[in-house]
């Protein structure tokens, strides 16, 4: 009887999609997860007619720095979201929300980190 109560109670993991969901195509290229919002993006980060972009995206994994000289380490947006919620406004963030709303699951550790002056 108690493993039960136990198992009730432990939070259980909520539903990610698997790496493929996280095609480029999705990406609304706002910059929020590079630092385009902050005041003190990563030093690869670019702007072009179409949004933000990497300038060295197939080699952007792994340790940087931002443009004011800080270490940074870029990782999966996945990761990202994963361990954060991500941001409200992120492509990826709204749709796996809309999946799980279908699916009948919860949304509430989705898109808990808000733009700054959003507070």
């Amino acid at each position: 009887m108690g493993g039960k109560i136990v198992a009730l109670l432990r939070r259980q993991r909520r539903w990610f999609p698997d790496e493929a969901f996280y095609s480029d195509e999705k990406c609304a290229r706002c910059g929020v997860c590079c630092g385009a919002t902050d005041g003190d993006a990563c030093e690869h980060l670019q702007r072009d007619g179409e949004g933000w972009y990497c300038e060295i995206y197939e080699d952007r994994l792994g340790p940087h720095h931002t443009v004011n000289g800080y270490p940074i380490s870029c990782v999966p947006i996945r990761k990202v979201i994963e361990s954060t919620g991500g941001y409200e406004g992120c492509a990826y963030v709204k749709e796996i929300a809309r999946i799980r709303r279908q699916r009948g699951e919860p949304v509430d550790d989705l898109g808990r980190s808000k733009l700054p002056g959003d507070f």
